[in-house]
């Protein structure tokens, strides 16, 4: 089983597999001047274009507590408001990219992971219960967790308990947690069409690959380095500890993939300082030395543009602002949006969410709240993703005016 419309191919010398592009990002690369081959360097946001890019319609709502019937209810309404949803996973096989980021069981200030950094496993049921219900013949929940126990004893420690999900989705639901091959005999090496600005390739599990159709649950948050964190950033969390991962490098370490690594991605993903330890050099592109804020958009638009995001649901029930997670430290503090967000397209879902937390998602690299790098939603735009300019969105719901909930930028940072 390969993600629908996708083309496989054998890697010479790899026994991964090779996947071409989705049929709406072939449109979309249409309407852009990327070239289809060779790399793409980095520029300053683009000068507004009349050229048609893909959008849908993005839906909020208000949703001031993680009671379930009440979360499922208002995903309902929000999945017929942006259309296509039912379509979209009848008969389908379906993986869930959760962000449940970094160790479990911390808190910020006292108050609990699910209600601060992590999606909140209501929201995650919700969603994956309606998802059964509109057909999906099953739907895997995906994250790179950084534990080396069995996926079901792993997720658990985030509250996602299998039984009660498979009770709620008629057993049609897995956990899988993809900092390594997992339950698979192999990688899937999948190709940034046309180049990325500085991946070209990634290796990653194969639930990201072997699917019908990829969907992002993220949390309403801002981020140091990439601005702000929601649909689009949650891909940060494909790319395996086993080959990208911070405890697979260093003096006592072979410095190549190891199965057991359970480590972060500073060093390939932030400082770019090393290169993944893949089986072919996909890191090709332009990054740039310890420069994690130019180096975090430039890599979350090269792996939205490789694994292309079908439904993007937001939890912005209650979270957090100024950065990502609790380790920031003091200035991280709590804040209760009481949303929900939902849409078809990443790039037109977390604009709208921008414009909900009060900042501007057409806004100038290194600018809030962008103010440590790059304007990840311009990045992809160029890409021909899809759009970030205000006035070409559609908003369903309750509008972004009523949803607004002004956020804390993201402080400076110097660069390391």
């Amino acid at each position: 089983m390969t993600r629908k419309n996708q083309t496989l191919e054998t890697a010479p010398q790899c026994p991964w597999g090779i996947f071409s592009r989705r049929d709406f990002l072939k449109c979309a690369a249409a309407a852009t001047a990327v070239a289809s081959t060779g790399l793409i360097t980095s520029s300053a946001p683009s000068a507004p274009s009349n050229k048609t890019l893909p959008r849908t319609v993005t839906g909020v709502d208000l949703c001031k507590r993680y009671e379930y019937p009440v979360i499922r209810r208002k995903l309902a309404k929000l999945f017929d408001e942006i259309g296509g949803v039912r379509q979209l996973v009848k008969g389908k096989f379906v993986t869930a990219k959760v962000n449940l980021v970094n160790a479990p069981n911390k808190h910020v200030s006292g108050v609990p992971q699910g209600l601060t950094t992590v999606i909140h496993p209501a929201v995650a049921l919700a969603a994956g219960s309606l998802l059964v219900e509109y057909g999906a013949k099953k739907v895997t929940f995906c994250d790179q967790l950084p534990l080396d126990g069995p996926d079901e004893e792993s997720f658990a420690l985030y509250d996602f308990h299998l039984q009660e999900f498979s009770q709620e989705m008629d057993g049609k639901v897995a956990f899988e947690n993809t900092r390594n091959l997992g339950r698979h005999k192999n990688y899937a090496l999948v190709k940034t069409p046309g180049g990325g600005y500085i991946a070209n390739a990634w290796e990653v599990n194969r639930a990201y690959s072997d699917t019908d159709v990829l969907i992002s649950i993220a949390k309403l948050k801002s981020h140091v380095s990439g601005g702000v964190s929601l649909g689009m950033k949650n891909l940060f969390g494909v790319p395996p500890s086993s080959m990208y991962g911070d405890d697979i490098y260093g003096e006592n370490k072979n410095n190549e993939p190891d199965e057991s690594a359970v480590g972060y991605r500073g060093y390939t993903m932030h400082t770019c300082s090393k290169k993944p330890l893949t089986s072919v050099d996909s890191f090709t592109g332009k990054s740039v030395l310890d420069d994690h804020g130019y180096n975090v958009p430039h890599l979350i638009a090269d792996l939205n543009y490789a694994f292309p995001i079908e439904l993007v649901v937001i939890d912005g029930i209650s979270t957090i602002q100024s950065a990502e997670g609790w380790w920031i430290g003091p200035s991280v503090s709590v804040a209760a949006p009481g949303l929900l967000i939902a849409g078809r397209n990443p790039i037109c879902t977390d604009a709208a969410a921008t414009a909900i937390m009060g900042f501007n998602p057409e806004a100038e690299h290194r600018t809030p709240p962008f103010s440590n790098g790059f304007n990840v939603l311009t990045l992809a735009r160029e890409k021909g993703v899809g759009e970030n300019r205000i006035a070409n969105l559609d908003i369903a719901g309750i509008g972004l005016e009523k949803a607004r909930f002004h956020y804390i930028p993201t402080y400076q940072r110097p660069i390391s």
